[in-house]
């Protein structure tokens, strides 16, 4: 197993500092397809749909982290759409871990 890097980080005094709070960023279709997240029988189901709305790829587990590395890995959405699933996963997670009612948004 590789060793975390320990360097020390050095700070530009000069680096870009950006707000975020204030950025806009309206909704995109991604012209690839979306996704649809639930929980069922104590796993999180993650199904791919495709433009002809075509559930064409299912990931089922309880590890989000894996679900959105096959996601990534498999390159079927845009950054902008995996920003929205890796964070809609995550909610599912901490409702599936707490035993909490998932709704995706």
């Amino acid at each position: 197993m590789k060793k975390c890097p320990d360097n020390e980080i050095k700070i530009d005094e000069k680096r870009e500092i950006i707000y975020s709070d204030s950025l806009s960023f309206p909704w995109k279709q991604d012209t690839k397809g979306y996704f649809l997240v639930k929980i069922e029988n104590n796993f999180i189901c993650c199904g791919f749909v495709n433009p002809n709305h075509e559930l064409i790829i299912e990931l089922r587990g309880k590890n989000p982290d894996k679900m959105i590395k096959e996601i990534t890995r498999r390159d079927v959405c845009s950054k902008e759409n995996l920003a929205y699933i890796a964070q809609e996963l995550m909610i599912a997670y901490d409702c599936l871990v707490n035993n909490k009612k998932y709704v995706q948004r």
